[in-house]
């Protein structure tokens, strides 16, 4: 299979993962499509002046809550916590880790939306992660996203 139809698969069952199981009776909606569904995630959408605040109005108590509402992957057992990767926290060996210089915080913590977008992205990119580079010959180039927080990668 050529890599151009491999990646048009790959996009359709991750499209079809994130708008799955859709509610009884209810048409599916991808809460990080255009118009986004605000009440997927906010229980009223912020203003812009609220937002700028970082008053979000969450359906859950933090970002990451709010994420696994709908996302299975941070759970026991899942890649992120096998890897040991942190999020919703603001405790790591800053010997080893750097604050990120581009990557955002949350209240100073590293959380999912520090790595992925919340929305779709305008350019193409790997699980909807920040400074990731899709490369044809490659594949994914991970360095630039790492290399924000991780000292000598």
């Amino acid at each position: 299979m050529n890599r151009t139809l491999l990646k048009l698969c790959r996009t359709m069952v991750v499209a079809a993962l994130l708008t799955w199981p859709p509610p009884a009776g209810a048409v599916p909606l991808n809460p990080h499509q255009r118009p986004e569904p605000c009440l997927s995630c906010h229980t009223r959408p912020p203003s812009a002046a609220e937002a700028a605040a970082a008053r979000y109005f969450l359906i859950k108590g933090s970002i990451d809550d709010t994420c696994k509402t709908c996302h299975s992957c941070c759970r026991v057992g899942r890649l992120h916590l096998e890897t040991g990767h942190p999020s919703d926290t603001s405790d790591w060996d800053r010997s080893r880790f750097t604050t990120p210089k581009t990557l955002p915080l949350h209240d100073g913590k590293i959380t999912c939306n520090t790595c992925h977008f919340h929305r779709v992205p305008d350019a193409p990119t790997v699980h909807m992660l920040r400074m990731v580079k899709m490369d044809d010959r490659f594949g994914v180039d991970w360095s630039a996203l790492c290399r924000d927080c991780h000292v000598g990668y």
